[in-house]
């Protein structure tokens, strides 16, 4: 039984004949008769009594037909509110947690500029956690700065960024003009969580080169990071696209984090992606990965400034 079934049963009980029926919906004669003994076999009963050329309803096909055409009413009146409906504008986003204060408010500034009436819905999390998301469906398009392999997923470099030691502009370190690994060792770090890709390609490093920072806090917020930086909890060591020059008053700086010659292949970079399904995007999801392609575009040669 299906909305068409009872459609043509109606029809058939307003025309009082299955010929006449057929005219109206322009379907074959045989084929609505067959359609109205399956409904007879689904109700357990006859639905009509034949008297000469006439169709009159039995008690059971007066039920049904009440109940039927109901249903019609409330699928008719559905159909009107969807058609009524104002169109929902929204993309839906997964941002990896390194984006969030420099890549991320950058891309969606500029596409609210060009599209200012379309709500963006914006996830957050590690790398891993945006792969999840976008695996599940839960969001459209992800940017992550952790690039994995994972099937299906369809993963499209924007930018790779280089690290950075980030420090109060009053701390020893910030004096240097590059920092090397061996100059971490023993001093106060701030770092994320040892879930998050940056956090144990440090812990590779510091393990190569022997290096014990003192880790005075472990949270996976860029924001909080640097805030926490600037009170004097420590320094830490992020992509130069999530560097935030000035928080609380105090004046953040930004110093090359390099390792000794011969070691190149050992340094850790960030390489920004985007990712999503291999299934057509949407037209607005579509123009979010344009904007990012147009941002990353001013990250492939910045250079932290205050």
């Amino acid at each position: 039984m299906n909305l068409e079934a009872l459609k043509h049963f109606v029809t058939i009980a307003e025309t009082g004949s299955v010929t006449r029926a057929a005219e109206r919906l322009m379907v074959a004669q045989p084929s609505l008769s067959r359609q109205l003994r399956q409904l007879e076999k689904a109700f357990g009963g006859p639905l009509f009594l034949r008297t000469g050329r006439h169709l009159k309803l039995t008690p059971l096909g007066q039920v049904v037909l009440a109940r039927a055409q109901k249903v019609l009413q409330e699928v008719e009146a559905l159909s009107q509110l969807a058609y009524h409906a104002p169109e929902r504008r929204q993309v839906s986003l997964g941002a990896s947690l390194t984006t969030l204060s420099g890549f991320l408010p950058r891309a969606v500034s500029q596409f609210r500029a060009s599209h200012p009436d379309v709500e963006l819905s914006v996830r957050t999390g590690l790398s891993q956690d945006v792969y999840d998301l976008v695996g599940q469906g839960a969001v459209e398009v992800g940017v992550v700065s952790a690039p994995q392999s994972r099937p299906i997923i369809v993963t499209q470099p924007l930018f790779t960024d280089t690290l950075w030691l980030i420090a109060p502009s009053h701390h020893p370190l910030a004096r240097r003009e590059v920092v090397f690994p061996h100059d971490l060792d023993a001093v106060a770090m701030v770092t994320m969580t040892p879930r998050a890709a940056l956090r144990q390609d440090l812990n590779a490093l510091w393990s190569t080169f022997h290096v014990q920072p003192r880790i005075s806090m472990e949270i996976d917020n860029v924001g909080v990071l640097q805030a926490m930086v600037a009170v004097g909890l420590g320094v830490t060591v992020l992509p130069g696209s999530a560097y935030i020059p000035y928080l609380h008053d105090q004046r953040l700086v930004a110093i090359p984090f390099q390792v000794p010659e011969g070691y190149e292949s050992l340094l850790p970079t960030r390489r920004f992606a985007l990712i999503y399904l291999p299934a057509p995007l949407s037209p607005l999801a579509q123009a979010w990965v344009e904007v990012c392609q147009s941002v990353a575009g001013e990250y492939w040669t910045r250079r932290p400034q205050p």
